[in-house]
């Protein structure tokens, strides 16, 4: 838990200070993980994604009966780069990872989501955990 101490001796959480009641001094506290979160994107009502909390397993949804496609591109602790792709009919698909642990991801969508060269697709920013 991070903390501060306010004027009036008191600790409030906010600053990433931790009182430190025994010896009446500071100490600075450690970031919160982003891991202790699941991570979720998507766009409109197209189709969403969903990394776990411990960053082991992605679900992804393609939610509308269109031509479209969804995909999430995500890389790995230990270097592979995973393309995972739903639709264009609605559907769900899952993946996991059992080496290591996913590090970074974007979700994409578009009428093609191929990573290959030519591909006709958006991507949201990628993001780091």
């Amino acid at each position: 838990m991070m903390w501060r101490r306010d004027r009036g001796g008191r600790c409030d959480a906010a600053l990433g200070v931790d009182c430190d009641w025994n010896v009446g001094r500071a100490v600075v506290a450690g970031p919160v993980r982003a891991s202790e979160r699941s991570w979720n994107d998507g766009y409109g009502r197209l189709g969403d994604v969903e990394i776990s909390t411990n960053r082991k397993s992605v679900a992804l949804c393609d939610r509308l009966d269109d031509e479209n496609k969804v995909a999430v591109e995500y890389q790995t602790t230990i270097g592979r780069t995973i393309l995972l792709q739903a639709g264009p009919k609605r559907r769900c698909v899952t993946d996991s990872v059992f080496f290591g642990s996913i590090k970074r991801a974007k979700f994409c969508y578009g009428p093609d989501v191929d990573p290959e060269g030519g591909s006709l697709r958006w991507c949201n920013p990628a993001r780091s955990f």
